[in-house]
């Protein structure tokens, strides 16, 4: 076993978060018996708010702090995450900017009310508490800053961990600060969908920032540079390298022709950009941390960093999307979607081609109905992962 600081990464999933809280209620425990236990925790996104979340309730024993995430995702509503900017609102905002007119449309959704959840949420006091205490050593949240185009990883530590040097090579800043809800909102800012967040701590980094997603391309470089030697890293995607298809011309809906030859609009490119954004790229770094440990020799000073997967397996990759679809169907089919305004505008985010549809839903679909049955998957992929069977009831 790598002896050495233990760390979890957890990437950004939009309501996907839910899977990612239901596999750490099995891998935190998991870790906690079998080895250090994580005092360095890393988050981007859905995932910022499960590693403050985590970090909140370091005091109380791992199961538990982990039932608390998972039943705080397993309540959620659409309505508490965003709403859909009125028609009036955008229509307004956009032929204001045709005009030359002072007038902004920042977003397609309306955040202000995550805000006031978040509040509510996030452990902020206890997080800080936890941290001083030693409970937990660093909470560390990535996101970008939309005047560098850089990543700012906003850091709250104590004196165990040093905050690591910037990252010129790869445009990573390290800042330390204490966390507060615009720091997480700002982490989960997805561009074009999400509006920019303004954070005010610490006031050199005074700024706007969006999802930590966009421009991190190596999201487990800051719990290595924490000096973890023992990561626990939550993902929705299987470790294995895909290739993208080519776009499919059969399964269309409504009689569109297939292919190119229908022009996208707005929410197609709003789609398109979440998932590129929301693609879990920290299996890429995981693939390179097995290319390290297989290339160190024996005695080297360098050490083995131990890398514990909780997350799909291959065959397990259309899971999550199969149990969204499923779910909005049953529960928004037809004229299901009356309960909700913001249910157009979530059907017209994921598109028409069925091939797509349950992909991009599972990312926006913050209903109890899926967020619940989605962390039960979560928990049972990392039972399977690391061998502790299955107890889903």
């Amino acid at each position: 076993m790598v002896r050495g600081r233990a760390g979890l990464v957890v990437a950004g999933a939009g309501a996907r978060g839910a899977y990612e809280a239901g596999a750490l209620s099995v891998l935190l425990p998991w870790m906690s018996r079998t080895g250090p236990a994580p005092t360095v925790l890393v988050g981007t996104s859905a995932g910022a708010l499960n590693v403050v979340g985590l970090g909140g309730m370091a005091h109380l024993p791992p199961f538990q702090a982990a039932e608390q995430l998972v039943e705080t995702w397993s309540a959620v509503q659409l309505r508490d995450v965003f709403g859909l900017a009125s028609g009036l609102e955008t229509g307004l905002g956009y032929l204001g900017q045709l005009a030359g007119l002072p007038v902004r449309l920042p977003s397609l959704l309306d955040t202000e009310r995550l805000r006031s959840r978040l509040t509510e949420w996030l452990p902020l006091e206890s997080l800080h508490e936890n941290i001083d205490a030693g409970r937990v050593d660093a909470v560390a949240v990535a996101t970008t800053s939309t005047v560098t185009g850089g990543t700012v990883v906003f850091v709250e530590k104590n004196d165990a961990v040093a905050l690591p040097p910037n990252d010129v090579g790869r445009n990573i800043t390290y800042v330390e600060t204490r966390l507060t809800v615009e720091h997480v909102m700002a982490s989960a800012a997805v561009p074009l969908l999400f509006r920019p967040v303004r954070v005010t701590e610490p006031a050199r980094w005074a700024g706007w920032y969006v999802d930590g997603g966009l421009r991190l391309n190596t999201p487990l470089k800051p719990a290595l540079s924490l000096g973890c030697t023992r990561l626990g890293v939550v993902a929705t995607q299987p470790m294995t390298s895909t290739t993208s298809p080519p776009p499919r011309a059969h399964r269309r809906t409504r009689g569109e022709p297939p292919g190119d030859a229908i022009e996208p609009d707005v929410y197609a490119v709003a789609a398109l950009s979440l998932r590129v954004l929301m693609a879990d790229r920290m299996i890429e770094d995981l693939h390179r941390l097995e290319e390290w440990n297989a290339g160190l020799e024996p005695g080297a000073a360098s050490r083995a960093v131990e890398v514990i997967f909780a997350g799909p397996a291959a065959g397990e990759r259309g899971d999550i999307s199969a149990l969204a679809d499923a779910e909005f169907h049953r529960r928004y089919g037809g004229l299901g979607g009356l309960r909700s305004p913001s249910m157009w505008i979530l059907e017209r985010l994921i598109g028409g081609d069925p091939d797509d549809h349950g992909n991009l839903l599972s990312y926006l679909f913050f209903d109890s109905g899926f967020t619940d049955a989605v962390a039960k998957l979560g928990g049972r992929h990392a039972r399977e992962r690391l061998g502790e069977g299955d107890r889903d009831g």
